[in-house]
């Protein structure tokens, strides 16, 4: 569900996508480039222009234009996520990768694309949790004998970023919780010192 406040939410809507209009549109013609939209009143039956997604949004609703798939989640993107998802570089395709790509498949009701994103996400997000080890235990060092996992964290999207700080922050606090339940060594007590080969005493008839 949208969340109004929430500012990824936002910018997220702010993709730009590819509509194609199914008729003509009054007053469209600013929706063209800026070359062409000086001369055009109104978008024309079929042309198709680039748009922000929340635009697309309410013009799809309304049975004005087709939204085409955004490259980024076109079949070899789709491919790519299903054969290696720690892979994909996706922070480089959008830092809200995700967000934008449930949006658009449930606009397009696209239950491939949907399907696609959350094994995908299931399985980078489980990445990160190996990534970010088990409380308290000490961290694997990352080499280049696992080159995949060494770049994995600059793949990330703003959202599994923020799923990583959330863990390292989470790590931060037990620790702190943790340092309240330090258990000290019980040192022996001097108040009775016994040699170490003291005599037998004798036996008593």
């Amino acid at each position: 569900a949208f969340d109004y406040w929430d500012i990824n939410e936002i910018l997220a809507e702010e993709q730009d996508v590819t509509v194609k209009a199914l008729h003509d549109i009054t007053g469209g013609g600013m929706l063209y480039p800026s070359s062409v939209g000086t001369k055009q009143k109104d978008l024309r039956e079929g042309a198709k222009v680039t748009v922000p997604y929340w635009l697309a949004q309410g013009l799809f609703r309304r049975h004005t234009v087709e939204v085409d798939v955004p490259v980024m989640y076109g079949h070899a993107c789709r491919e790519d996520l299903r054969a290696d998802a720690i892979a994909c570089r996706l922070g480089d395709k959008s830092s809200f990768f995700f967000e934008v790509g449930m949006k658009v498949a449930s606009l397009l009701r696209d239950h491939e694309l949907l399907e696609c994103l959350m094994t995908g996400l299931k399985t980078r997000w489980v990445e990160i949790v190996n990534m970010l080890g088990k409380l308290g235990v000490a961290r694997h060092h990352v080499t280049a004998l696992n080159p995949v996992s060494a770049t994995f964290p600059q793949t990330l999207t703003a959202l599994e970023q923020e799923m990583y700080s959330g863990g390292r922050e989470a790590e931060t606090h037990f620790k702190r919780w943790a340092e309240n339940f330090k258990s000290y060594q019980i040192k022996p007590s001097t108040v009775a010192e016994v040699p170490a080969f003291a005599p037998k005493r004798p036996r008593v008839n």
